[in-house]
């Protein structure tokens, strides 16, 4: 009787005559094999079969070898190569695809970035204020808004609005050198050919002169004016002046980069017109910190010039920072008399002038 099994080395099927427990050679892999008592026993080869083939075909034994043969190959490859590099490497691509899908799944989604600007923030402020004013005061601060005349805008560099420098040619100085037009000045601040200050506030006196100058978000319609009277004022200082610009707001001042005063000397006063082309208005009205630079800076002369109101805590300041008396301070209101009392008050305590600057005022600058 034959038995057949599976050959345990290689797994290709063996038909043996050997009994079970017996040992045999594989002819497949050539290894020496026990015959297990689990082998199947099986017609030997040669014998007729059990069951007659049909007339013109194989025997169901001859289909039966034949299909085996195929799943011979089949289930020797798999038990060759599975238990080993084959099973590792299937299951080490399972890992590692699932890892990848998990990482991915998780990754946070980037938060968005919300930009935050102070100056913005302070400029809408103004605005709503000055809205509000607008609504419900219309006989106070808030109601003027003067638009710069286009014989300003031929002496001033900056483009409308004021927002940046830029590319114009080469502004000539009003009042020095030669070929420089002949202005004229405020009704009652002087002829604009030297000797009349800021605004017409006075002095001549002074060889160290510092301005102190409002910039806050409600000069924007009207600092065209004031940046073309600067720069007057500047042209007609003498050689043996010195002069430095401050700008004032909210917040730290804004002042000529070399924080101290200069000689009035062609090259310097080119320099500050520059500084002066590049204020952008904005923020609120407080000039204690330029105050404070302006003394730091020892002058002889301060002008202040604003078109709001200061806390009267200003007042104090002044007069702590010029306790000696040294230093001259004329005030400037301009267009609006909401703060005239303190500035008043300021400029009586420190030896100076106080002027109030008006639309009619601003309508003779030329004549």
């Amino acid at each position: 009787m034959a038995r057949k099994f599976r050959c345990p080395k290689c797994g290709k099927r063996l038909v043996v005559s050997q009994a079970p427990g017996q040992t045999t050679v594989c002819k497949y892999c050539s290894q020496t094999v026990t015959v297990p008592e689990t082998a199947t026993e099986v017609r030997a080869p040669g014998a007729p079969s059990a069951r007659a083939a049909p007339e013109g075909g194989s025997s169901v034994a001859e289909e039966e070898s034949q299909e085996e043969t195929g799943m011979d190959t089949v289930m020797g490859w798999l038990a060759l190569y599975l238990p080993s590099w084959g099973t590792s490497v299937v299951l080490h691509l399972a890992v590692i695809l699932i890892a990848a899908l998990y990482t991915w799944h998780n990754i946070p989604a980037q938060a968005s970035y919300d930009y935050d600007s102070q100056i913005v923030s302070q400029q809408q402020r103004k605005t709503i204020k000055r809205q509000k004013r607008l609504r419900h005061d219309t006989t106070s601060r808030g109601r003027l808004k003067p638009q710069p005349s286009s014989f300003v805008r031929q002496f001033t560099q900056n483009p409308y609005p004021d927002v940046a420098d830029n590319q114009l040619e080469e502004l000539e100085v009003i009042g020095v050198g030669g070929g420089g037009k002949e202005l004229g000045g405020f009704e009652g601040l002087g002829t604009g050919r030297g000797g009349d200050g800021f605004f017409g506030a006075g002095g001549d006196e002074a060889n160290k002169i510092v301005y102190v100058v409002d910039r806050s978000g409600s000069m924007t319609d009207s600092i065209d004016y004031v940046k073309f009277e600067l720069k007057r004022s500047i042209g007609e200082l003498g050689e043996e002046k010195e002069f430095h610009v401050i700008f004032y707001s909210s917040g730290p001042p804004v002042e000529m980069t070399t924080r101290r005063l200069v000689r009035a000397t062609e090259r310097n006063k080119q320099l500050a017109f520059e500084f002066i082309d590049r204020i952008i208005p904005q923020g609120e009205t407080d000039p204690s910190m330029a105050l404070e630079r302006a003394f730091a800076v020892k002058p002889e002369l301060i002008y202040l010039l604003t078109d709001g109101e200061f806390d009267r805590a200003i007042v104090e300041l002044v007069k702590r920072a010029n306790v000696e008396g040294l230093v001259t301070i004329h005030t400037i209101g301009f267009l609006y008399r909401t703060g005239e009392e303190v500035l008043q008050q300021i400029a009586s305590e420190n030896n100076g002038e106080y002027k109030f600057v008006s639309e009619a005022d601003l309508a003779t600058l030329v004549r």
